[in-house]
């Protein structure tokens, strides 16, 4: 059995902060950090306002930094890596470069000489952060969030920013149906073996995230030493049924999600917002077309995909920065005369990177 501990934190408010995740601390299955290397992985999606609830608040960060000291650890790292990370990347337009120079961590790059990695349960390498070779305790510090393409993004899901920048975008070719993806994010998660996860979810994100969407007062702190409890604990209070959600049905499979799950101080069952708003989800395929037609149909899943909502771009609302046709790793998308991005939907796998990358909510998927 694992142990989700949620509690209050209405706030930011830096006491309010730690004092709510010292508490959710003391109430899981904290691993021993003492004398240890510890990597916080925070979510930050782009380097964007705290505001914005597209990352992880600064104050979270720095709270968990405090703490990890205080349970004894030697060394603190803070990294990540966004989908199209520039070599200005530097975290501080979020908050969380300066929390990191102010509490005495060490913020990391994880561009610089990634390792290439075989994943496994998968027959794909790919690059990960190299400070993963120093013996880091991995710690994902994630957002609670809705997703495009997942429905929703949390502690499992967060490992993929242990992949640097662009090397991200051909995965989304490779593995172009959510259950593919999902069984590659549960791979790296597999792979990297993380330690523990702390979710923020005093202000979560609902609507078309994980970048256009909405802030939400959710008013809790949330952690577990098991990263797929803590992400069933987020879709039971998001009001999604947990097999909706393609990580957790992975996780299941691989006897990774837990039959039983303690809340030893708020019940996540107790904590559902019936008017949160979600990412509707796509009609299920059954056990034929989900098992049997794979086996003796290839291409059968890229079809498949291609039913998905379609993303739609507002030419009023663009504003040329070209970072969905950067990111686009089907090569579907382009400028026409008026600057305006049009897509070759025949090419388009519906993987969504190009709406989780604008920052003018110009993109919208077409339900």
């Amino acid at each position: 059995m694992s142990r989700v501990a949620i509690t209050k934190c209405t706030s930011y408010r830096q006491e309010e902060v730690y004092q709510a995740l010292k508490k959710v601390l003391e109430n899981s299955d904290v691993p021993d950090v003492r004398g240890k290397k510890v990597l916080l992985k925070p979510n930050i999606l782009s380097d964007s306002p705290a505001s914005s609830c597209i990352t992880t608040n600064p104050e979270i960060v720095r709270s968990a930094i405090k703490l990890f000291f205080e349970r004894g650890a030697s060394e603190i790292y803070v990294g990540d890596s966004p989908g199209l990370q520039t070599s200005s990347f530097s975290g501080k337009t979020c908050g969380i470069y300066d929390v990191c120079q102010e509490e005495g961590a060490v913020w990391t790059d994880f561009s610089t000489s990634p390792t290439p990695t075989l994943i496994k349960g998968t027959s794909q390498t790919l690059p990960l952060a190299s400070i993963l070779k120093e013996g880091v305790l991995t710690i994902s510090i994630c957002k609670f969030k809705t997703h495009q393409l997942m429905y929703t993004t949390g502690a499992v899901k967060n490992l993929f920013g242990l992949v640097p920048g662009l090397n991200k975008s051909p995965c989304h070719l490779a593995n172009p149906t959510r259950e593919s993806f999902a069984k590659l994010i549960v791979g790296i998660h597999n792979t990297v073996q993380p330690s523990f996860a702390i979710m923020d979810a005093v202000l979560g994100m609902e609507g078309p995230g994980p970048a256009n969407g909405k802030p939400k007062l959710v008013g809790l702190i949330m952690s577990s030493d098991n990263l797929f409890a803590l992400d069933y604990a987020q879709a039971v209070i998001m009001g999604y049924k947990p097999n909706d959600i393609p990580i957790l049905n992975e996780g299941k499979r691989q006897h990774l999600l837990p039959q039983n799950i303690d809340f030893p101080l708020l019940n996540a069952e107790n904590l559902v917002i019936n008017d949160y708003e979600r990412i509707k989800l796509s009609r299920k395929t059954n056990l034929l077309t989900s098992l049997v037609i794979p086996f003796f149909t290839r291409g059968y899943h890229k079809k498949k995909q291609k039913k998905e909502p379609a993303p739609l771009f507002n030419e009023n609302k663009c504003i040329h920065c070209a970072k969905c046709i950067n990111i686009c790793p089907a090569k579907a998308l382009s400028f026409n005369e008026k600057k305006a991005v049009v897509a070759d939907y025949d090419k388009c796998i519906r993987c969504y990177c190009c709406h989780e990358m604008c920052p003018a909510d110009a993109i919208s998927i077409n339900q």
